[in-house]
């Protein structure tokens, strides 16, 4: 049984060559992921970055 599990693991580690169809809609949906996360992160760190600034400005 052990040398099934081993063979089935070592059929899925090293696939044959896939001759699959990417439709485009796709490749555009990676990009629109892609760019979500730039502006997420950009939205993100400028929030964070503005509570740093009114607590410094506090101090002075």
């Amino acid at each position: 049984m052990k040398l099934i599990l081993t063979l089935a693991y070592l059929c899925l580690l090293f696939p044959a060559t896939a001759h699959a169809y990417s439709d485009p809609g796709s490749g555009l949906m990676l990009w629109q992921l892609a760019v979500s996360f730039v502006i997420g992160v950009m939205f993100y760190f400028r929030k964070f970055l503005g509570m740093f600034t009114r607590f410094f400005k506090k101090d002075q």
